[in-house]
């Protein structure tokens, strides 16, 4: 596309549309300035590859000017939703999630239901798992017993099955007063507005009376009723003690490099569902407001209050928000701190079994056999680290995975005996050592040796197999740009996969299978080789560096050591606090830290 004339966008808030060959919209994003935002796009040139490849996809522009920011946030929703843009941040959330819903009718029905299009009917929700929520439905009708027949089967006026089974009152032929079915379904309804104790009151004062009465049938349909309801009352957990809000709860995360947003329902104080959303191979970068905003859209059910975590700017989205539900919604970005907690340790389990369930996927095998071209399968992988402090209790380690699993059984340590802080040639010496274990079978052989480093790691790997006359596969994974260019770029990562043999290392998009199970093998090689190399320090803190400090004798040096067996790769100590926490001096504290600076 040429260069758009910039001066001839307008500066009001809207919305742009970059058009491809064929009239599609390729994508779709919101301003508070138009011109400022779209000459973004032509001016800046370290925009990620997907924004590049999109711009030179668009052969026109177009805007819709709006009154205000939140009116062009619901426009991007909505024209996102319809057009789906190909180059839009695909949100994988376009379902819509279950509902239960109470008819409007003379004797109303209770069902689950994904439609809430509907507004004449009272909708409870959203549900996550649907097949929790049809246990919980059938518990609530064995408790609340409406009929469940269509509006004709139901002007027939026969009773059926349910009837005689006891999942029905019979309203068709009048055996149940309208008053009390009315009473019946306003009871499910405050049941599912959080008015648990007023139920079971009401129950309780009824079964009192018919008992007083010698109706003693139908105190014990109470009687039973009120059991049911106790075991209902165990699914749900309270999240809110102090008050009895509905909310819905946002939280964006990123855990393992991986981005997501974990929603949580809360209603009338209670936890109803919890959900993460992962955003695999995309660049996400701010798109909290848009996700809300497509969310919304779907479901058409607006809570009370919705707590946004991640962006500050909540004028406009409650705007926005207020304007499609027709009613006020009050947006809060403070406070809830113990649901936004909830949220992030939640998201942080989920996102190590969303890595672990990617690892496992046959796509992972297949592209590492691709990408160093061998005919060989892949199923068994080691990582090779190694570590030191500050130059002493140099060890190497080696962690395994097969078919996605980590193997800890055969994890390996090495105590490096060659040299001491040269990585090049303890890589060597561990592969001398490890390649001579498989040999004599004491070690499994791996399909693929990861190396943690670069190309210089590398080599030393494969000069030790060659060495040994050993056809062992090799690649290795290194930080391959610098933080202050990482700012400035969106979809490729940082980390470079090398290859022996070749000059150019692979560069991956970030969040790619592929460059996430790598990255999660390194991690965890990482992990195991600090740990042993603290362990070694702790051991033999005798022959610690930190001796070398003035006024750190053994004794507190195996103080130190012990309340911070990470010292030499922590950046957050102040020596106040370490002063605190250990009892020595502040100014033996200070030396340390100078010390640990200089190493």
């Amino acid at each position: 596309m040429e260069k758009y004339p910039l001066h001839e966008i307008p500066e009001n808030p809207g919305v742009y549309l970059f058009i491809g060959k064929k009239e599609e919209i390729l994508y779709v994003g919101k301003a508070k300035s138009l011109r400022s935002r779209v000459s973004s796009y032509f001016v800046d040139t370290d925009k990620p590859v997907k924004i590049r490849n999109m711009v030179a996809a668009a052969e026109n522009l177009r805007f819709v000017v709006t009154s205000n920011e939140a009116e062009a946030l619901l426009l991007e929703a909505n024209l996102i939703k319809t057009e789906k843009p190909k180059y839009n941040v695909r949100l994988k959330d376009s379902k819509s999630y279950p509902y239960i819903r109470i008819t409007n009718e003379d004797y109303p029905r209770m069902h689950i239901t994904r439609d809430t299009k509907a507004e004449k009917h009272t909708y409870f929700g959203p549900f996550v798992n649907v097949n929790d929520l049809r246990s919980v439905v059938n518990e609530i009708l064995r408790v609340f017993p409406l009929r469940s027949c269509t509006e004709r089967k139901f002007k027939e006026g026969k009773l059926c099955l349910k009837y005689q089974i006891g999942k029905c009152l019979g309203p068709c032929e009048g055996l149940i007063s309208y008053e009390d079915y009315a009473a019946l379904v306003e009871q499910i309804k405050n049941f599912f507005k959080g008015e648990m104790d007023e139920v079971k009151e009401r129950l309780q004062e009824d079964m009192q009376r018919y008992s007083e009465e010698m109706a003693f049938e139908k105190a014990a349909v109470l009687r039973d009723r009120l059991r049911s309801m106790d075991r209902l009352f165990y699914r749900q957990s309270v999240v809110l003690d102090e008050e009895r809000r509905s909310l819905d709860v946002f939280v964006p995360h990123t855990f393992q490099n991986l981005p997501g947003i974990t929603k949580m329902f809360v209603r009338n104080g209670r936890l109803i569902g919890s959900e993460t959303l992962f955003f695999e191979g995309e660049d996400t970068g701010n798109i909290i407001e848009t996700y809300i905003m497509q969310f919304y859209t779907t479901t058409r059910q607006f809570p009370q209050l919705v707590a946004v975590f991640g962006t500050e700017d909540t004028e406009k989205l409650a705007e926005a928000l207020t304007k499609m539900a027709g009613k006020k919604v009050t947006v809060r970005t403070r406070g809830y701190g113990k649901l936004k907690k909830m949220a992030l340790e939640n998201a942080e389990i989920q996102t190590d079994m969303y890595i672990r369930q990617l690892v496992r996927r046959k796509d992972v095998g297949e592209r590492l056999r691709r990408m160093i071209k061998t005919e060989r399968d892949i199923k068994r992988i080691e990582c090779i680290d190694i570590s030191h402090i500050s130059g002493n209790f140099t060890v190497g380690v080696s962690v395994a995975a097969e078919d996605g699993s980590f193997d800890k059984s055969t994890y390996r340590k090495y105590r490096i005996k060659s040299v001491e802080n040269d990585d090049f040639s303890s890589i060597y010496e561990l592969f001398t050592r490890k390649l001579e274990n498989v040999a004599e079978g004491e070690e499994p052989a791996a399909d693929l040796y990861i190396i943690d480093g670069g190309i210089g790691q590398l080599n030393a790997a494969t000069r030790a197999a060659d060495e040994y006359g050993s056809d062992a596969l090799f690649i290795s994974i290194s930080k391959g740009r610098s933080i202050k260019f990482m700012k400035n770029q969106g979809e490729e990562s940082i980390e470079s996969i090398h290859l022996p043999g070749r000059k150019n290392p692979v560069i991956l998009i970030k969040n790619d299978p592929l460059l996430i199970f790598v990255q999660k093998m390194r991690d965890e090689a990482h992990r195991f080789a600090i740990s042993f190399s603290r362990k070694l320090a702790l051991k033999n803190f005798t022959k610690s560096p930190l001796l070398e400090v003035e006024g750190l004798g053994e004794k507190r040096c195996k103080k130190l050591l012990e309340t911070f067996p990470d010292i030499y790769y922590r950046k957050d100590l102040t020596a106040e606090g370490i002063a605190e926490a250990t009892g020595i001096p502040v100014k033996t504290c200070e030396n340390v830290l100078s010390f640990l600076a200089r190493k």
